[in-house]
């Protein structure tokens, strides 16, 4: 799998979901983020945590919209306009749009999790340009530094639960946060040793030969380029319609040329499942 070809992918998926309002294409999208990721094969612990973690972030956006926007005709109930900041009507039309929104940030998020579930930092590093090895770097070490402080977290518990260590409140986590932090920081000054040894920020950059796209990898760019300038296209001629709730909730409208380019997205579905 090559990080240029994914990059290209979720760069044609977050464009197409930032670009339109219609809900229906961007829960085209979804499904082609979702189903992507799936194919891929994913560990089935990781991709419950990453799927539970979107819905929470989804859910959260769609509720936040329901309650602060009371906007809109169709009244599902009212609270007493003396509450303040949740007072007020709540509408249908304020619900569907946070549902809407909700949709954009969950596939926007699939589109962009192959970065850290599937491929390795230093792959990522190596799929950008010279100029940027140093903001790579500095992507990679991120990417690198929540598995690494979970994985932390999880060998003090363990050890200190060995030890007698029972959680008795919220003090009693002192005892697990305070070596984990330790430790984290001891690892960072491990690895900036580690980098200042191998002379990074000397001289130019070293690198292996970067991996040739495939021909698969060529087949998943050509679909992400396809789908971005077809959508483009049917957003300048009028067919990919806008979509907005207010004042009163309209079923989104659907054109066949936007579809066509959202269903270009589920190319990895067979790229990615057909790879080596």
């Amino acid at each position: 799998m090559n990080a240029r070809a994914v990059a290209a992918w979720s760069g044609a998926c977050l464009f197409i979901v930032l670009l339109t309002s219609n809900p229906a294409y961007k829960a085209l999208v979804l499904a082609a983020a979702f189903t992507s990721v799936a194919a891929a094969g994913i560990a089935p612990s990781r991709m419950r945590r990453l799927l539970a973690g979107v819905a929470l972030i989804a859910a959260f956006d769609a509720g936040l919209n329901f309650v602060s926007a009371h906007l809109g005709r169709t009244v599902l109930f009212n609270l007493p306009d003396g509450i303040p900041a949740i007072g007020g009507p709540y509408t249908l039309e304020a619900l569907a749009f946070g549902v809407s929104g909700g949709m954009t940030i969950a596939a926007a998020i699939l589109a962009a999790s192959p970065f850290s579930l599937i491929l390795r930092p230093h792959e990522v590093v190596d799929a950008l340009p010279a100029a940027l090895s140093r903001t790579g770097t500095a992507i990679a070490a991120s990417m690198n530094l929540v598995p690494s402080v979970a994985g932390s977290f999880m060998q003090v518990s363990e050890a200190q639960r060995l030890r007698g260590w029972r959680p008795r409140g919220p003090r009693s986590w002192a005892e697990v946060v305070v070596p984990v932090v330790m430790t984290s920081v001891e690892g960072s000054i491990q690895l900036a040793e580690s980098m200042e040894a191998r002379g990074f920020g000397s001289g130019p950059r070293t690198f292996l030969l970067p991996s040739r796209l495939q021909a698969k990898d060529w087949t998943l760019v050509a679909a992400a380029a396809l789908a971005v300038i077809l959508f483009v296209t049917s957003q300048v001629a009028g067919w990919a319609a806008d979509w907005y709730p207010y004042p009163s909730l309209e079923l989104p409208r659907i054109d066949i040329a936007p579809l066509i380019a959202c269903g270009l997205l589920f190319a990895p579905v067979l790229v990615w499942r057909s790879r080596d």
